[in-house]
């Protein structure tokens, strides 16, 4: 009984390390070059689709999304995403290589939270505030597509 305890904790710690070294493909650093590199968004439409945008709009999108630096708590993003009026939408980022970087976006539409959205990148654990100027601005982009 002990061996087998034993080879589970050893099973259990080899799986902890290779995922720990080997980590998210998503989560490689946003440098300011990564720009340039974009080739298009995509995201969700209102109309069960896929709503894609290229050239400098996806490329301002992803500059505003990913310079956000006022880090929220879980608590808060949860406290909101469930008691306030909000939408959730998902936006992949697509590289000239193929490669995806991926948000999610939670935007608030009730005063007076009106416009603002949090801003979670995916394979990163922080949740971040995004503004009400960037907020309205990518909102009033995706609206009734």
């Amino acid at each position: 009984m002990k061996k087998i305890i034993l080879g589970l904790l050893v099973i259990f710690l080899f799986i902890f390390m290779y995922m720990s070294l080997v980590g998210d493909e998503n989560k490689s650093s946003l440098t300011p070059n990564l720009i340039s590199k974009i080739k298009y968004l995509e995201t969700d439409s209102v109309a069960e689709g896929t709503f894609r945008d290229y050239g400098q709009e996806a490329k301002s999108v992803f500059e505003k999304l990913s310079n956000q630096k006022d880090v929220v708590t879980k608590k808060d993003f949860w406290k909101k995403k469930f008691f306030e009026e909000s939408s959730q939408r998902n936006i992949d980022f697509v590289l000239d290589d193929g490669k995806k970087i991926k948000f999610k976006v939670l935007f608030f539409s009730v005063k007076p939270y009106f416009d603002e959205a949090y801003v979670q990148r995916i394979g990163d654990d922080s949740i971040y505030h995004l503004n009400k100027e960037d907020a309205t601005d990518i909102a009033t982009q995706f609206a009734n597509r």
